[in-house]
C-alpha cells in the first residue's frame, strides 16, 4: 500500500464484566492509543469500538470491519492497548496474524510492546497468547464451579424461568397470578388424569400462556412433571433442594407423578371401563385391571385381573388372579353401604378426631421450628450489622477486609437459606391446616351413596368412587378395604 504516513487503525474493546471489574473502560482504551499514534507521528485510518463483545470468538461487528479494512490494504498496522482486547482465542489470533501478515499490516500492542516486524516479536506475541487462552480457559472452569457451587446450596442459576414464579435479584419468587393457573392446571389434571382436559379447561376459560398463546398440552406435560413446584432445582443430571418456596405439596406432585408412571404400560385390558378400574388393588399389592373374555358362543365374561397374573416371577404369591367383575362391583358397593350405618360413622368421627389432634401436633411443631429459624435469622442479621459497622468504623488491611467481605458473603447465603427454609415451613403449615378433616362432608356422601344406590347409573357411581375414594384392596372373598379421599388412613 503506497502512502507517505504511517496509517493505522485503532481497535478497542470491553466486555461489561471486565469494565466493571478493572476500570478498563472504552473512553481510557481510546485516549491511550490516541497519546500513542500522536507520541509516534501516526495517521489513524479508523477507530474501532466494540461494545460488549467476548473476545473469545470473531463473531464482532467491528472486528469484522477491521479484517476488510486489512484485507484492502487501508492500513501499515493495527493498534491495540492491550493483546486481549484484540483476541483471546490462540487459533483466531493465528489466523489473523495469517491475514496481516499476508497484506503487510503490523500488529501493535502498547502494554506488552509487541512488534511483528522481528521474530522474537512473534514469538513472544503467541506465548502472551497461549496465556490469555489459560486465563480464558480458567475463567470458565471457575464459572462452572461457582455454578454447581450455588446449586448444591439451593439457589438458582438462571434460565427459562418457571411458570409460576419471577426472578427477583437472581431468586424464584411465586407470581400471583401465574401461580393461580398452576394450581388449577394441577388440580384439573388430578381430577381427569388428562393433559388434553387440562388443555381444554384453560383454552375455554380464556388463560393464556406466558407469550399469551393458547396452552399446549405439551407444555402443560412439562409443568406437572418440573420438581421445581415441590422445591427441587434441576441442575445437569443431579436434584437439588432448592432456596425457594414450593408452590404445589409433595402429596399432589406424587400422585401426578404416579398417573403419568401408570401410563407407561398400556394394555387393551385397561381400555375397559371397570367402574373400580384404578382403585382395586390386590391383597399381593398388585393393581386389580379390568379385562374380558370372548367364549365361543360370543358371551363376553368380564373380570378384574391381578397384574401379577402377568409376571411369571410374582404369579405364585396371589391368591386372586381373577374376580368376577360384577360380583366385585357389588361387594365393593353393599361395604360402602355398609358404612352409611350410625356405628360405623361413629367410629369414623373417632378416627378423624384422632387425626385432626396429630395435625394439630405437627402444626405446633412446626410453629416452634418457625420461632427458632426466625431467631436464627435475627442472629445472622446482627453479625451482619457488627461487621458492615466494623467495615466502616476501623481501619483494615486488604487482607482483613477480604476476609470480612467473605464473610459477609457467608452471612448472606446464610440469610437466604434460613428465609427459604422458614418460608417452606409456613407452606407445610399451611398444607397441614388444609388436612384438617370434618366428617360431615364424607358422613353426607355415604347417606346420599345408600339413599341413591338403587337408582343411579354406573356414570354417576364412577364418579362418586372418583370423588370419595383413593384406594380398594380385595382382601378375601369376604373383605375388602377401602380408602377414602378425605381421610386416606381411613379402612372401612
Amino acid at each position: 500500500m503506497a502512502c507517505e504516513k504511517f496509517v493505522v487503525n485503532l481497535y478497542v474493546r470491553v466486555s461489561t464484566d471486565r469494565q466493571a471489574r478493572e476500570g478498563d473502560s472504552l473512553e481510557e482504551q481510546e485516549n491511550e492509543l490516541k497519546r500513542f499514534c500522536e507520541f509516534r507521528g501516526f495517521h489513524i485510518h479508523q477507530l474501532y469500538i466494540e461494545k460488549g463483545k467476548s473476545g473469545g470468538n470473531t463473531n464482532r461487528p467491528e472486528y469484522k470491519k477491521l479484517i476488510k479494512d486489512i484485507e484492502a490494504k487501508k492500513v501499515n498496522a493495527v493498534i491495540v492497548k492491550k493483546l486481549d482486547r484484540l483476541s483471546r482465542s490462540l487459533l483466531d489470533f493465528e489466523n489473523l496474524m495469517t491475514v496481516m501478515q499476508s497484506n503487510d499490516v503490523e500488529f501493535i500492542s502498547i502494554k506488552e510492546s509487541f512488534d511483528t516486524t522481528t521474530a522474537m516479536g512473534k514469538a513472544m506475541l503467541r506465548v502472551a497468547l497461549v496465556f490469555a487462552q489459560l486465563e480464558r480457559e480458567q475463567t470458565s472452569e471457575r464459572l462452572i464451579d461457582v455454578l454447581d457451587f450455588r446449586a448444591s446450596q439451593g439457589m438458582y442459576n438462571g434460565g427459562i424461568r418457571p411458570y409460576g414464579y419471577t426472578n427477583i435479584d437472581k431468586e424464584l419468587v411465586p407470581y400471583k397470578k401465574e401461580k393461580e393457573v398452576l394450581e388449577l392446571i394441577f388440580k384439573t389434571f388430578l381430577d381427569t388424569e388428562s393433559t388434553t382436559m387440562v388443555q381444554n379447561t384453560l383454552n375455554e376459560s380464556g388463560l393464556k400462556n406466558r407469550n399469551n398463546n393458547p396452552w399446549d398440552k405439551r407444555a402443560i406435560e412439562h409443568i406437572l412433571k418440573n420438581p421445581v413446584y415441590i422445591g427441587k432445582l434441576r441442575w445437569k443430571d443431579s436434584l437439588h433442594q432448592g432456596n425457594h418456596p414450593p408452590l404445589i405439596s409433595d402429596t399432589e406432585f406424587q400422585k401426578v407423578q404416579d398417573i403419568f408412571e401408570g401410563r407407561k404400560c398400556v394394555r387393551d385390558s385397561q381400555k375397559m371401563k371397570g367402574l373400580l378400574k384404578h382403585l382395586l388393588e390386590c391383597a399381593c399389592g398388585e393393581d386389580m385391571r379390568p379385562s374380558y373374555t370372548k367364549k365361543k358362543n360370543g358371551v363376553v365374561y368380564q373380570y378384574y385381573r391381578c397384574a401379577s397374573s402377568m409376571n411369571p416371577a410374582k404369579n405364585q404369591n396371589c391368591g386372586h388372579k381373577y374376580l368376577n367383575m360384577d360380583a366385585t362391583n357389588q361387594f365393593v358397593f353393599q361395604t360402602l353401604l355398609g358404612c352409611a350405618e350410625e356405628a360405623y360413622l361413629s367410629q369414623m368421627k373417632a378416627r378423624i378426631d384422632s387425626h385432626n389432634q396429630k395435625i394439630q401436633a405437627q402444626i405446633d411443631a412446626s410453629e416452634t421450628e418457625i420461632e427458632g429459624l426466625e431467631s436464627h435469622l435475627n442472629e445472622i442479621k446482627a453479625k451482619q450489622e457488627k461487621y458492615l459497622d466494623s467495615l466502616i468504623t476501623h481501619q483494615f488491611t486488604t487482607n482483613e477486609r477480604q476476609l470480612i467481605n467473605a464473610k459477609l458473603e457467608e452471612f448472606s447465603l446464610q440469610e437466604k437459606q434460613a428465609r427459604g427454609t422458614i418460608y417452606k415451613q409456613r407452606f407445610e403449615v399451611s398444607q397441614k391446616t388444609d388436612q384438617f378433616i370434618s366428617s360431615d362432608t364424607l358422613k353426607k356422601a355415604l347417606i346420599f351413596l345408600k339413599v341413591n344406590y338403587q337408582t343411579l347409573p354406573d356414570k354417576d357411581l364412577s364418579k362418586w368412587l372418583s370423588q370419595h375414594v383413593s384406594r380398594i384392596v380385595y382382601v378375601s372373598d369376604n373383605k375388602v378395604d377401602i380408602r377414602f379421599k378425605l381421610f386416606d388412613d381411613l379402612v372401612v
